[in-house]
């Protein structure tokens, strides 16, 4: 059924809800099957609740990697080690410091997190959530309920009565900016999320996890690293200002380029418009440029280097449909410093080239 359906019709995504059996919140919360059920394999129904998640990503899943057609799926429960399915974890809880520190905890059992964007109160928690879930593995708004976009209209009834807020224009500007910095994000974000298959290295995970000397990175849950070279901290609630601990090395300020001696803390601004990013120095950081669909079979790149790039930056590519990777058809597409030029070169067996390098620009 869900192949003639859905899967033969063009969707490619689904959120499989309401497969966790409790709310979070309440355990006494219950719905599904009883846990004394017994189901024809042997197993139980308590047994049953712990896999019922991950059965069901499987079964969506099987449909569409039989087709050879890559899919995405939102799951409400899952188990650890469940990095072989395309699926981003979510829950009806809301608190937003909570949501940020499930984005590097789940990298430790192999999951991925999406913090959703629902509620706000304020204009400015409505942008400090959506920094963190363009900072996190999938960018999701949960607005099935609002007549019109939430930057337009947090207020529920006045959203779904047409009344826009006063700086409806410029939240929604500023979101686009954000967004857009999302989307030129998408060349480094696919690369880490092919570390993540090939090798198994979480794309989204706690800064211990790189820097386990570093006893001052043990504690650090609302700091992440993003792929090998970018370290993300979200602001939330009223925070205008936080403190934000960088690992030894050197490391770039994305908002205004400064260099910072890592091994400290750091007081930081919160800016609205601006993602609070920062990058490890040597950095080669390629931007997909005026990119409005992720299928677009051209990707132009404007790289930043940051400091002194001694060791090429390297991207996944291949058709991004499919799974012929899986067959060796795909290429690693290498970018590397020379003087102040960048040279790029490619190994592999992915025939078409998606990346070309438009211009680049050093930071010293």
């Amino acid at each position: 059924y869900h192949r003639n359906t859905f899967a033969d019709q063009g969707i490619s995504g689904f959120k499989l809800d309401e497969c966790d059996n409790s709310n979070l919140a309440f355990g006494s919360a219950t719905w599904s099957f009883p846990e004394l059920s017994e189901f024809p394999s042997g197993i139980s129904g308590e047994q049953m609740h712990q896999l019922f998640g991950l059965l069901y990503q499987k079964t969506i899943f099987d449909i569409y990697k039989s087709k050879n057609q890559r899919m995405l799926l939102d799951v409400r429960a899952s188990n650890a080690f469940a990095s072989t399915y395309p699926a981003a974890l979510y829950s009806d809880t809301y608190e937003h410091s909570a949501y940020i520190r499930m984005i590097p905890n789940t990298g430790f059992s192999g999951l991925i997190w999406t913090p959703e964007v629902r509620e706000s109160a304020t204009t400015d928690e409505l942008l400090k959530r959506v920094q963190t879930a363009v900072l996190s593995a999938q960018t999701v708004f949960n607005s099935w309920y609002l007549k019109n976009p939430p930057w337009l209209q947090i207020n529920i009834d006045q959203n779904n009565h047409d009344q826009l807020m006063p700086d409806a224009t410029q939240t929604e500007q500023t979101i686009k900016a954000l967004l857009q910095q999302r989307t030129a994000l998408l060349p480094y974000l696919y690369h880490a999320f092919a570390a993540y298959k090939m090798e198994g290295k979480p794309p989204f995970r706690a800064l211990v996890m790189d820097y386990p000397e570093d006893e001052k990175t043990f504690g650090v849950a609302d700091e992440y690293m993003i792929g090998e070279q970018l370290l993300a901290a979200p602001f939330y609630d009223k925070q205008d200002f936080r403190m934000v601990y960088l690992p030894k090395g050197k490391w770039y300020n994305l908002i205004t380029n400064e260099l910072m001696e890592g091994g400290k803390a750091y007081r930081i601004q919160f800016n609205a418009g601006k993602l609070p990013l920062f990058a490890k120095s040597g950095t080669v950081l390629p931007l997909a440029e005026g990119l409005e669909n992720a299928n677009q079979q051209t990707i132009r790149l404007n790289c930043l280097v940051y400091g002194e790039a001694k060791k090429p930056a390297t991207l996944f590519e291949d058709d991004g449909q499919t799974y012929n990777f899986e067959k060796g058809i795909y290429n690693a597409f290498t970018l590397t410093v020379s003087g102040r030029k960048i040279k790029t070169a490619r190994s592999g067996n992915y025939k078409a080239k998606r990346y070309v390098v438009d211009h680049y620009t050093f930071i010293p």
